[in-house]
């Protein structure tokens, strides 16, 4: 029934990642998927998981999505006891635009509506930031990441941060990653986030170093060393 599901039983532990966005679960299991012992799972849309994020703060809406997985999987025990899972992994993140005042903040992924399409997020910010013309000389931001890793033994919650600074270019550039990639330019390679490859983004990433703290908790819990 859920042979579409990798999982591991020999020496390993089953990560669910909370999150229904494929183009996150890979960058996620690219981050903590080479870690020894961990292996993240992904329940795509057609599960039907909804979950509302209507929390005020990044936290607040990274548990709630890791708490509606769990509610959703005390409802499909069978589910719950195929998947055997040990600790469910959620994050909440955003793009802070120093002149926008933190905008797009939380509603970084709808900024230009519930289901907005990536263009139309970068399109709308590109809109706001000629607006305004304190953007001209100052086009700082940053991306920030709350990572959640809830203890399904323990049965509790712990957060991780991390976040990357740099600017918002003028112009779309790069067809790699996804989100608003292609107008974040990293200073340390002096392009955009959409220009990079998976392991360089990964290495200095807001989710990045987020996860890679989730997991150095998760391999300290399970004494796993490497």
């Amino acid at each position: 029934m859920y042979m579409e599901l990798k999982l591991q039983y020999n020496n390993t532990s089953n990560i669910l990642i909370a999150t229904g966005n494929a183009h996150k679960f890979k960058e996620i299991k690219e981050i903590i998927g080479g870690c020894g012992g961990l292996n993240p799972i992904f329940l795509d849309k057609s599960y039907g998981i909804e979950i509302i994020e209507d929390g005020k703060t990044y936290e607040e809406n990274a548990k709630i999505k890791a708490a509606g997985y769990i509610d959703y999987l005390n409802k499909k025990p069978d589910l719950k006891k195929f998947l055997d899972i040990q600790f469910i992994l959620s994050e909440d993140s955003g793009l802070e635009v120093e002149r926008l005042d933190g905008a797009p903040g939380l509603f970084t992924a709808r900024y230009a509506g519930e289901n907005a399409s990536d263009s139309s997020n970068i399109e709308k910010l590109l809109m706001e930031m000629s607006l305004k013309k304190e953007c001209a000389s100052n086009r700082r931001a940053k991306f920030v990441c709350y990572a959640c890793l809830y203890d399904t033994t323990e049965n509790n919650f712990q957060y991780f941060y991390g976040e990357l600074s740099g600017f918002i270019a003028e112009n779309a550039s790069g067809t790699k990653g996804f989100g608003y990639d292609p107008v974040f330019i990293v200073p340390e390679f002096n392009k955009t986030a959409a220009l990079l490859d998976s392991a360089q983004k990964n290495a200095i990433s807001h989710r990045g170093t987020a996860f890679r703290k989730a997991a150095d908790a998760i391999k300290s819990k399970l004494n796993i060393h490497g």
